[in-house]
């Protein structure tokens, strides 16, 4: 050491003494345990910063990681009317939305035929309202409008529900007179309309829209499509058809020795008035059924999307050894104040002679 120290001060031209070197080599020792001692002392102090510090940092990272995975879809652009979504009007049954614009009808005239015809740009998915069910699900709506062409004013309202895998689709087709029997195949809002009209010659339009609230601007709707209705020369045939007319959504036909057809709708509730009401009728049923898959919500108020809703059960009973089947039309009244549903009015058709095959 000595010789050390002395090579070091011999550079600045400095001679020590043996003991001036141990003098300095002594408070060097002590400065470098005190430094020491300090550093770790300081170390844990250090550790648990460096520890708070990576908590921190992992943190961050799971705060981006769920951020990213929660990311919200991105926001669509507002589909343009008639373009994104087109609606053409045919007075034939034609498979493809192309085949039916081929075959454009822009005039009605009493008792015709007719369909309507829808067009998407993408997947249904895309352009219906989702809105909560009552059982903790999804309901999958558009609104449809019956109006004078031209007018922000409504006639009447339907409401169209469409089942989770129906959201795939890129078109669709109704009937809307005479009417086909099965979910989603008629559109009821035209033949309720035409029915009730006066003779004349009126300008009418169909208008579809995913927006249930009003007022509506004119870029709320989705398409618009405009005929007339030529009544010039009276009105009769469409509203001596409308018995026809049900029948045909019901069955499929006139012939009411058919059963209508059935759908997935049930309710217990619906189903338990029906019961109380035909056990005070004096039927027992030996199976009770519904058509369609939801219920039929619809309003003839202008600012109302809601007024009413239905559905049909059939009920198959036997009577004198006979088979018989009846029809209940439930229709309940939309209670604004509830934001709801009130009470069920049923009105019975019964007694209609069937063949008992029909049973099986």
């Amino acid at each position: 050491m000595l010789m050390v120290l002395n090579s070091v001060f011999a550079t600045f031209g400095t001679k020590l003494r043996e003991g001036s070197i141990v003098k300095i080599f002594v408070i060097l020792t002590f400065l470098a345990t005190a430094l020491s001692t300090a550093a770790y002392a300081q170390f844990p102090q250090m550790k648990r910063a460096e520890e708070r510090r990576q908590v921190m940092i992992a943190a961050d990272e799971e705060r981006q990681k769920a951020a990213k995975e929660n990311k919200p879809a991105p926001v669509l652009p507002r589909p343009v009317m008639n373009v994104d979504v087109q609606m053409t009007l045919s007075e034939g049954d034609y498979k493809t939305f192309a085949e039916a614009k081929q075959h454009a009808a822009t005039r009605i005239s009493d008792g015709d035929t007719a369909w309507l015809y829808v067009k998407l740009n993408g997947k249904l998915e895309r352009f219906v309202n989702k809105v909560p069910s009552p059982d903790g699900g999804e309901r999958y709506l558009l609104y449809v409008e019956y109006g004078p062409q031209g007018d922000i004013t409504a006639k009447s309202h339907q409401i169209i529900e469409f089942r989770k895998d129906e959201l795939a689709q890129t078109e669709f087709k109704f009937s809307l007179s005479p009417g086909r029997a099965g979910h989603n195949k008629t559109l009821p809002i035209f033949f309720k309309n035409v029915a009730a009209s006066r003779p004349g010659l009126w300008n009418n339009e169909i208008r579809v829209t995913d927006i249930p609230a009003f007022p509506r601007s004119p870029n709320d709707y989705l398409a618009k499509v405009g005929f007339t209705c030529d009544f010039s020369k009276g009105i009769s045939r469409y509203p001596a058809e409308r018995e026809a007319f049900r029948s045909m959504m019901l069955r499929d036909t006139t012939d009411e020795t058919k059963l209508p057809v059935r759908g997935a709708f049930d309710d217990p509730e619906v189903r338990t008035a029906l019961l109380t009401r035909l056990k005070a009728e004096g039927i027992e049923p030996l199976k009770v059924y519904f058509s369609d898959d939801f219920w039929l919500e619809y309003s003839d108020l202008p600012t109302f999307t809601r007024q009413f809703r239905t559905v049909t059960a059939t009920f198959l009973y036997n009577k004198d050894g006979g088979c018989m089947y009846g029809t209940a039309d439930f229709t309940e009244p939309y209670e604004a104040m509830n934001n709801g549903f009130g009470e069920a009015k049923i009105e019975l058709k019964k007694d209609i002679a069937v063949p008992c095959s029909e049973f099986k």
